[in-house]
């Protein structure tokens, strides 16, 4: 959707990347790492974006002792904190990721019976949290895993995600699955499904 309206898959996971991480600076080979997209790719639209003043480019001064002389160091970039368009573009995405989530809830609910379902860690930024999501049903579970990595690929990265069905979720219940319970109990958790708990559900 973003490559349609931005005009390069490349430009639009760098600025995913630089307003995920508004404080961050980053150097090309590193970006060209992290956004998996080769080094020319990288430095053709990192131009167009200090072109309409949506990141910086700064090649901050130092010192060297070899030649006693003041030298520019590697360049890196990094969000333009006063780019007109931060809020306007931290919405657009925001909604895309709403919409996807969205998709992916449906998808899940066709293939079987959902007994609980939640979404935790990077989904609610949390490092902290044991998983990315917890599913727990009565369906097939290839089919589950299936869906889940084609999610992966249309939110761009992996997720760390747990899958039981209704036996070995009541196991660990009963044993006080330590790992269980942890998810359980997050109370920051985005809980879409649920016929285990008596707890309030958030509406997705």
């Amino acid at each position: 959707m973003f490559e349609q309206l931005f005009g390069s898959k490349t430009r639009v996971k760098l600025m995913k990347l630089f307003l995920e991480n508004p404080e961050k600076r980053f150097f090309v080979r590193e970006l060209t790492r992290l956004c998996d997209s080769l080094i020319n790719s990288i430095r053709r639209e990192l131009s167009n974006l200090v072109e309409l003043k949506i990141i910086l480019e700064e090649a901050p001064a130092v010192k060297d002792p070899a030649v006693k002389r003041t030298i520019n160091s590697r360049k890196y970039y990094r969000l333009n904190p006063k780019n007109l368009f931060k809020q306007d573009l931290l919405n657009l995405f925001l909604k895309s990721k709403i919409i996807l989530e969205k998709r992916f809830v449906e998808r899940l609910r066709r293939l079987g019976e959902i007994k609980y379902f939640c979404l935790s860690g990077t989904f609610i930024e949390d490092p902290k949290a044991e998983t990315d999501l917890l599913i727990v049903g009565e369906f097939e579970k290839e089919k589950v895993l299936k869906t889940l990595k084609e999610f992966e690929k249309e939110i761009e990265r992996s997720i760390n995600y747990t899958v039981m069905d209704v036996n070995e979720y009541q196991l660990r219940q009963d044993i006080s699955d330590n790992f269980l319970e942890q998810i359980m109990t997050n109370e920051r958790n985005i809980v879409i499904v649920d016929k285990l708990t008596k707890k309030k559900k958030t509406n997705v």
